[in-house]
């Protein structure tokens, strides 16, 4: 069956509703990127060097009771800076200045069950909004979420629409069809003590292929925990698919360590990164900044994490191994992350240092990131 999809409508009904009282929140960035990839050299203009500004406002107002009417618009631009001190942007806008409603949902509540019907931000392995980019991809679904069971969230969602994987244009934020709906049902649960498992389901309707992620979260003792992830595909064509992964963290006087490994199936040829994002997964091992290696078919990776504060300064460093036994040597990489935060007044600032080894030369060499945010609300 087909859903009805989002249209100018959207946008009249979010011009009306602003109109009344409400809660608006929102933020402002201003990202900015460099790199010395293949023949590049750092802080020059073109396409290795990358810089958006974007601001987001939230809005969200009761409309009746148990009812809530949410709204969100983003703006971005380069602020005229192309082909000057950038070359590229953060997402892709054609280097011209944009702005999309990115949430337009009716939220009801009705006992223990909750509906999102709209657009909106989703969080499931599979499909899921990716919040390290200047803006977030968002969805057209309808959500709902039950709590009946003690201890366990019961969710089920059909996504009909996403953006993240292509131009963001127009009012509607370059929505792309998805087939006729991608269906999930999942389940999280805390019934076991210290575990939060969960299990979730996926049917993409128009090619009937299928996908099933399990996994599990848990403290096994202070300052000690693990966790495990099984994903499994089941195409239309028989090229089924799976991956596994698994994740030790441990705590000790202010500093947080994990170590992860995982290994995807080589046989298969489906990944296991987000439906209509912007290419990332949920693998614990999932790279920094270089996303899609570790779940690409016979991938081995293995990666080491740790964070701290110092003195209000947030300080974290990460490094992933992707090794492969396909004979793509581009396939394979190595990434190291440092990073350093701190909020100085309003502003959130970040600071990130990349070093990649590939025998892609488009992502081998050293990347420099810089992140402000100001956080608002009105």
């Amino acid at each position: 069956m087909k859903f009805t999809k989002l249209s100018l409508i959207t946008a009249l009904a979010v011009t009306s509703v602003f109109a009344g009282e409400g809660k608006i929140s929102g933020d402002a960035k201003l990202f900015y990127g460099t790199s010395d990839a293949g023949s590049a050299d750092l802080f020059t203009d073109g396409t290795n060097t990358m810089g958006d500004a974007a601001v987001s406002l939230d809005y969200s107002r009761d409309i009746a009771d148990g009812i809530t009417f949410n709204a969100g618009m983003t703006g971005i631009s380069t602020l005229g800076l192309e082909n000057t001190l950038v070359g590229a942007t953060w997402v892709d806008h054609a280097l011209e200045d944009r702005a999309w409603i990115d949430v337009a949902n009716i939220t009801a509540k009705l006992g223990n069950t909750t509906a999102v019907l709209g657009r909106q931000k989703l969080d499931t392995p599979l499909a899921f909004t990716e919040t390290w980019n200047i803006v977030e991809n968002t969805f057209d679904a309808f959500t709902f979420v039950n709590s009946n069971v003690p201890n366990t969230t019961l969710v089920a969602s059909a996504v009909t629409r996403a953006n993240g994987a292509g131009e963001f244009k127009n009012i509607q934020g370059g929505m792309g069809d998805v087939g006729e709906a991608i269906y999930t049902v999942g389940a999280i649960t805390d019934l076991t003590p210290n575990i939060n498992a969960q299990a979730w389901y996926y049917n993409v309707a128009h090619s009937d292929s299928q996908k099933l992620w399990l996994q599990a979260d848990g403290k096994v003792a202070e300052g000690i925990s693990i966790g495990t992830q099984y994903a499994m595909a089941m195409a239309d064509k028989g090229d089924d698919s799976s991956v596994v992964a698994a994740k030790v963290g441990y705590d000790l006087n202010g500093i947080s360590t994990y170590a992860a490994f995982s290994l995807a199936d080589e046989d298969g040829q489906t990944g296991f990164t987000n439906y209509g994002g912007y290419g990332g997964s949920k693998l614990y091992t999932e790279a920094w900044w270089n996303f899609g290696y570790v779940t690409k078919p016979g991938a081995q990776a293995i990666a080491f994490g740790a964070s701290t504060d110092l003195a209000g300064l947030g300080l974290t460093a990460q490094y992933t191994t992707v090794t492969n036994d396909s004979d793509r040597a581009s396939d394979e990489m190595d990434e190291i992350t440092l990073t350093a935060s701190k909020t100085v007044g309003p502003v959130d600032a970040t600071l990130a240092l990349i070093n990649t080894s590939s025998d892609d030369d488009a992502m081998d060499g050293n990347t420099i990131q810089a992140y402000l945010t100001v956080p608002f609300s009105l």
